[in-house]
């Protein structure tokens, strides 16, 4: 088991890493999440109908996945089969990291501004008597190997049906056995409230910091960078904040 500085260097460690990665392809990225519209008129009316009435769903949520699964395939390597987790979920030496692929609309800030919304399958982070998660802290192996749990989230904010993508981000959930640390500062209800807490929304503007490496190095070390964002948006309309780190802007 890691001490809480060690845990939050690896959380940073990897959270470079798949910056780093982000950033070196970005401009494939966007034209991958970008390629549903070439073909928009054969399936358009046909999404729309899968829509409760009333409501709006992003059009980008599972093609997203598509786009990133081939993305990570060969920078993380080992994808494992549990059938509890993320979207994509890849075992690396030291740890097992989880990645979350999110999607919201722009014209629905109550998806995003300054949080995003995490199911009970996709944290080790707890509330007690709140929400309990299904991710552990730690996986435990064969010959007493402990791998701890890493968490994170690329969250698209797009144009309904369109060839805009207005901001990506990267965010990194605090693994569980830092609750000491964040407590209930970074946890708002989720969309089905405390009742069912099958989900809980990480407000990072309330602490976009990882915190014990701030600290240590008295130096501002945030959980959340802003990989890319239009220029026609500042990024407070996005995360409610002015000074998380932006990468491009176009």
């Amino acid at each position: 088991m890691l001490n809480d500085l060690d845990l939050e260097k690896l959380e940073r460690q990897y959270f470079d890493f798949i910056l780093i990665h982000l950033k070196q392809d970005l401009n494939h990225i966007i034209k991958g999440l970008n390629s549903r519209i070439k073909i928009l008129n054969n399936w358009f009316d046909q999404f729309k109908k899968t829509a409760r009435k009333g409501y709006k769903s992003s059009d980008l949520d599972i093609g997203a996945e598509r786009i990133f699964h081939n993305f990570f395939a060969p920078i993380l390597k080992f994808p494992n089969s549990c059938p509890i987790g993320s979207d994509l979920m890849f075992e690396l030496p030291d740890s097992f990291v989880h990645i979350e692929i999110k999607t919201a609309l722009i014209d629905n800030p109550a998806d995003y501004k300054g949080k995003v919304n995490i199911g009970i399958n996709q944290t080790s982070y707890c509330i007690e008597n709140d929400f309990k998660s299904n991710l552990p802290f730690y996986y435990k192996m064969e010959n007493n190997i402990e791998k701890p749990c890493l968490t994170y989230v690329i969250q698209i904010i797009h144009e309904y049906a369109k060839s805009d993508i207005k901001c990506l981000l990267l965010i990194s959930i605090p693994n569980g056995q830092l609750y000491s640390q964040y407590k209930k500062e970074i946890f708002k209800s989720g969309k089905a409230g405390y009742a069912k807490a099958k989900d809980f929304r990480f407000t990072y503007r309330s602490n976009p910091l990882f915190k014990i490496l701030s600290d240590h190095y008295n130096e501002k070390k945030y959980r959340v960078e802003i990989v890319f964002i239009s220029k026609e948006i500042h990024q407070k309309e996005i995360t409610n904040l002015n000074e998380i780190p932006v990468h491009f802007k176009s």
